[in-house]
């Protein structure tokens, strides 16, 4: 009996404890917000916008200078440059030759001069035209245009879109 008495005043003990003192009942948590604006941005601009051969002859290269267009690195961080070109004209009757030998009937090739390495255009972004452009820096480049050995047609105008991505070094 006397025991239990004993363990009756020690849970009493307790329980007025229990109510007379802070509970802690689970652990709390803080945090810390941490904001950042990523500083590295590739910006890629080429001048001039437009360029016309006007008439091409078949199996003939038509150039302009080497430093008509210029590229341009407005971005922060170094720059390699990649080109494609239109698949087929606006038209849709000629088609873009990709490989190093001349163009065949209803074709056309496209070579950059100027850039290192340069190269002929593919309708795919395939390899860099230009390798570490530095920010706020430019290269001057060209264009030129080989229609194909001999033509099906007396074609009207054609329009071919070439285009430039930059990426990072």
């Amino acid at each position: 009996m006397e025991i239990r008495k004993i363990s009756v005043f020690i849970i009493a003990a307790l329980m007025i404890g229990a109510l007379i003192t802070p509970l802690v009942l689970a652990a709390t948590e803080d945090n810390v917000v941490i904001t950042f604006d990523p500083d590295g941005d590739i910006d890629i601009n080429v001048d001039a916008a437009t360029y016309n051969f006007t008439t091409s002859q078949a199996n003939a290269w038509d150039n302009t200078t080497a430093s008509y267009f210029t590229c341009y690195n407005n971005g922060t961080v170094a720059m390699d440059v990649e080109v494609n070109a239109s698949e087929h004209s606006n038209e849709g009757d000629m088609w873009l030759n990709e490989s190093t030998s001349a163009p065949s009937q209803d074709e056309y090739a496209i070579y950059i001069k100027g850039f290192t390495p340069g190269g002929y255009v593919n309708s795919s972004y395939t390899y860099e035209h230009e390798t570490g452009i530095l920010p706020d820096d430019n290269t001057q480049f060209g264009i030129s245009l080989l229609i194909g050995t001999n033509l099906s047609a007396n074609h009207s105008w054609q329009t071919v879109t070439v285009y430039f991505r930059g990426t990072q070094s």
